[in-house]
């Protein structure tokens, strides 16, 4: 204990950052079902990691996520566990009043997402300022959760603009400027937004409509269930799925990744963790 000591003030008088949290990834015999609970046999044998989050500019966060990870050798599942007082499940719904609809924006989903390093040195803060990919898997209470998959789509952060007609965020970052996009992997997402219609279909319809995904944009399975003050989500996908804007995931080897939450926001609002090794056995 005292050696570990020494070691944790050396580190912080040489300023070196504390090592990465270790999520070890088991082989299992069978995979759980991705029905958005924690009871299969897989789940119960798995090592689990209990990580700190918060906000972006959080420097000691309060916040905290339990997450699992197991293989079959073909396929990998995560579980994530978090708290969340009430489930919110509506995004953006249209309301017919008077003679016109209107979206009642203050109705936000609750979220959470997986992003893997696909290209380039990964770092959790979106604006680190460094170039790379991400491989990022999106679940939504409301947009995705009803399809039983998840948003799968790609981070770029880029020193230049994006090429049109592909439109970027500029974010200034912890130095100089990045450019930041994230079109969706190729394929039919698992969600649409429809164009608000002038006359009346019926009183109340979902601005966001689900629909069946397609190609790589269909690689993700994921599906959530809220309960007794948290979120119990699952995510299932080949470890190699063949596509180039998936991350290829490797039996033996690791690799980074972090995970978010948000709890009736979007975009910017959210608790997110420092960088993670997931450790493939």
């Amino acid at each position: 204990m005292l050696k570990l000591l020494a070691l944790a003030a050396l580190s912080a008088l040489l300023n070196v950052p504390p090592a990465a949290d270790e999520l070890v990834c088991g082989k299992v015999a069978k995979l759980p079902d991705i029905d958005g609970k924690a009871g299969d046999d897989a789940w119960r044998s798995a090592k689990e990691l209990v990580v700190k989050m918060d906000q972006p500019d959080e420097e000691n966060p309060k916040k905290q996520i339990s997450i699992k990870a197991v293989h079959d050798g073909s396929s990998i599942c995560f579980l994530l566990v978090w708290a969340d007082a009430d489930k919110s499940d509506e995004h953006s719904p249209l309301i017919w009043k008077d003679t016109a609809y209107e979206a009642q924006d203050d109705k936000v989903e609750d979220a959470c997402t997986l992003g893997f390093e696909l290209e380039g040195k990964f770092d959790s803060d979106m604006k680190a300022g460094i170039e790379s990919k991400w491989d990022v898997w999106e679940w939504g209470a409301a947009r995705t959760n009803p399809t039983g998959y998840a948003l799968d789509r790609t981070h770029v952060y880029s020193r230049n603009a994006p090429p049109a007609p592909i439109k970027g965020r500029r974010l200034t970052a912890r130095e100089g400027t990045i450019y930041f996009w994230h079109p969706i992997d190729e394929g039919t997402p698992c969600y649409t937004k429809i164009e608000i219609p002038e006359k009346k279909v019926k009183d109340a319809m979902p601005q966001y409509p689900t629909q069946k995904p397609t190609g790589s944009a269909a690689d993700v399975e994921a599906k959530g269930v809220w309960a007794d003050g948290k979120w119990t989500v699952e995510f299932k996908r080949k470890l190699n799925t063949g596509h180039k804007d998936d991350t290829v995931m490797v039996p033996g080897k690791s690799l980074s990744f972090a995970v978010a939450t948000f709890d009736k926001s979007e975009k910017g609002d959210h608790d997110v963790s420092k960088a993670i090794l997931l450790k493939i056995q």
